[in-house]
């Protein structure tokens, strides 16, 4: 089914087969089946015979990518990857916006799963890698990652006990983290 050049789509609509265009950007193939990846608007390449959706602008998406940091809280965990919503952009706050973190992009060490990094509710800083929805982040700075959790038995504070472990001064649990380690300037601002 080829559709038309500027219709709207959503994330799963089809696109064409394969063998009319190749996926570009915001669309994959899966069985031989172009579909569009995110919210926007098919757009056929005729010369390069490649279809892409072209996603819509949001307010703050579009500098995202040029930003220092984000501040987003993880609301889901697969196994390989965080789903994370950013609230901040640097110093400013925003609407959320979807992201993910990928455990590739939490450090250089081997983690069997995210779980060892990051847990539902934490607050993380985080780096966007693209600008296109959703937003893929890293953590692998020494600046980024977990900057606030709770416990996940009692649900007090944590606080760091070293470099890679958060400890509940309440009911003492250890939990594994990817801590940001952030450097607090003379005279404490």
């Amino acid at each position: 089914m080829l559709r038309r050049q500027g219709e709207i789509l959503l994330p799963g609509d089809e696109l064409n087969v394969i063998e009319e265009f190749i996926p570009g950007e915001g669309t994959y193939d899966f069985n031989g089946v172009v579909y569009s990846s995110v919210v926007g608007k098919a757009f056929y390449d005729m010369i390069n015979r490649k279809v892409n959706s072209i996603a819509f602008k949001r307010p703050g998406v579009t500098t995202i990518k040029k930003a220092k940091y984000v501040l987003g809280v993880v609301t889901g965990l697969r196994e390989d990857s965080a789903l994370v919503n950013i609230y901040s952009i640097e110093d400013k706050q925003t609407e959320p916006i979807t992201a993910y973190l990928h455990i590739s992009q939490i450090s250089n060490k081997y983690l069997n799963n995210i779980g060892e990094a990051v847990k539902v509710g934490d607050i993380i800083r985080a780096k966007p890698l693209n600008s296109t929805i959703p937003i893929a982040l890293t953590v692998k700075q020494r600046d980024l990652g977990v900057v606030y959790s709770r416990c996940s038995i009692c649900g007090t504070k944590m606080v760091k006990q070293d470099e890679e472990h958060l400890r509940c001064p309440n009911c003492g649990n250890i939990e594994p983290r990817k801590i940001a380690l952030l450097q607090v300037k003379k005279g404490g601002s």
